[in-house]
């Protein structure tokens, strides 16, 4: 079989075919750019690589166990992370179908976007970068660190494309209308960013410069935002019930209308537009939502109750690896799982 023949055939099909379906704003695979050119193409489009090469890393494995919001619950029936990205890829690839934009993409950026995260999700966020500012590295963020543990820990050679969509997906900050910044888009301008990131005292609202990285962030506030209350509500803590009648009425009753309506809403305010938007009435009411659940789930006084013991755990792990390092201490977890990735198979990731 000529490969090389196959393949030229198959990515001019490809590329015939996103020139047809997809809209003159979605990001076409043609487009991709690596920071190191690729040894042997593949018979996959760009970002479908991209996808595959998250799935496979390492860091993707490390997702299974981490907890979203309720850590103190040990039972395989509440979200994990690696659910969570699921959940994010597979509603993106849905609504990028609708909007005619690029769903490799959209999946690249949904599986990567949480890699970083640490243990006890944002709280164990908040106690790390806490320690990071006492030593002097800036902040510890997830979204940064996502991008620096793909891009220079396992050194994935991921798009830039995918690799923006994953430092700018917060979806904490929300917003009713983006538009990609699209002039912004370049190896350079990544590195600008991610250091803003670290060493900004307010976490920055960095925008995205696709619409499939726009369209992540808001899908994975979608994706979240009435889970949580379908888990703490089987916890006793919260339930759909208890919510105002305001959101009730616009938004639904449980977790099934609540992402119906918000799927719905996004899609019609944003098909055949260069941004992604919701509508004023649903955004507002969303905001409430959020503010619903910060009170009543993420800032439940039995997470709080755990903060002092979780914070220790964490200095004592900082100080145990950092201590590992400065010996060489080569057997130690921290060279293994994290430093070592830099060297195991590294002519393989360099000619790939």
């Amino acid at each position: 079989m000529d490969f090389d023949k196959l393949n030229e055939n198959i990515r001019a099909r490809n590329n015939k075919l996103e020139g047809r379906i997809l809209k003159p704003y979605a990001t076409l695979s043609k487009d991709a750019k690596r920071k190191r050119a690729v040894y042997r193409e593949s018979l996959r489009p760009n970002f479908c690589r991209d996808a595959d090469r998250i799935i496979h890393s390492f860091s993707f494995a490390r997702s299974a166990d981490k907890t979203q919001v309720f850590f103190w619950v040990d039972s395989d029936l509440f979200q994990h992370r690696l659910m969570h990205v699921q959940l994010v890829s597979k509603i993106g690839r849905y609504i990028a179908k609708i909007l005619g934009l690029n769903e490799d993409l959209t999946e690249a950026i949904s599986l990567g976007h949480d890699i970083g995260h640490c243990p006890f999700g944002h709280d164990g966020e908040r106690f790390l970068s806490r320690i990071c500012q006492e030593n002097g590295i800036g902040y510890f963020r997830h979204n940064l660190e996502s991008v620096w543990f793909l891009k220079e820990i396992e050194m994935l050679n991921l798009t830039l494309q995918t690799l923006d969509g994953i430092l700018s997906h917060n979806g904490e900050l929300h917003e009713k209308l983006i538009k990609p910044d699209s002039n912004n888009l370049s190896w350079k301008a990544l590195e600008k960013r991610m250091n803003i990131a670290q060493f900004n005292e307010k976490t920055p609202n960095i925008i995205p410069n696709t619409m499939e990285g726009i369209l992540v962030r808001y899908v994975d506030t979608i994706s979240y935002i009435s889970r949580d209350i379908r888990e703490a509500e089987s916890l006793n803590i919260i339930g759909f019930r208890d919510l105002p009648n305001r959101i009730k009425i616009n938004l639904g009753k449980n977790n099934r209308e609540i992402l119906n309506t918000l799927i719905s809403d996004l899609i019609e305010n944003s098909i055949d537009h260069n941004y992604i938007a919701y509508s004023e009435d649903i955004f507002n009411t969303l905001l409430d939502l959020y503010e619903f659940n910060f009170n009543h789930i993420y800032n439940h006084p039995k997470k709080k109750k755990a903060y002092n013991y979780l914070e220790k755990s964490f200095r004592l792990l900082w100080d145990i690896y950092l201590e590992d390092l400065y010996n060489e201490n080569m057997d130690s977890e921290i060279y293994f799982d994290h430093f070592l990735l830099n060297f195991r198979d590294i002519k393989d990731r360099l000619v790939e």
